[in-house]
């Protein structure tokens, strides 16, 4: 029996990328790859040592694992990566527990960290 789940996943990042992404240049040093993705954000708060909260938003790109190609190697980000849009170019934010993360069980997508810089 299939898993439905993983199914559904899969459909659910086909029309993502489909539908509501764009194409992005992703570099890495002097490398550099074509990808789509798709705007996210994040909300996150870190404390300082005198408790004091501060807040924000940062923006994401989600797009899939897979399309992630660097020198020929299936790779995932790093700190220092890169990704050009037609107006902008945002580096990979450290965020908490890294720059980015799986966004489904399945390892499908890949939700990346950035700041505009």
């Amino acid at each position: 029996m299939a898993n439905l789940l993983k199914t559904g996943i899969q459909f659910l990042a086909d029309k993502l990328k489909a539908h509501a992404s764009e194409t992005v240049i992703y570099k890495r040093g002097a490398d550099t790859v074509t990808i789509c993705a798709t705007f996210g954000k994040t909300n996150y708060q870190i404390e300082d040592d005198s408790g004091f909260q501060i807040g924000g938003q940062i923006t994401d790109f989600l797009f899939d694992a897979e399309d992630l190609i660097i020198d020929g190697l299936l790779t995932v980000p790093k700190a220092g990566d890169q990704i050009q849009t037609d107006s902008a170019i945002y580096e990979a934010l450290f965020l908490q527990d890294g720059c980015w993360r799986y966004s489904d069980p399945y390892r499908k997508i890949i939700r990346l960290h950035t700041k505009e810089i």
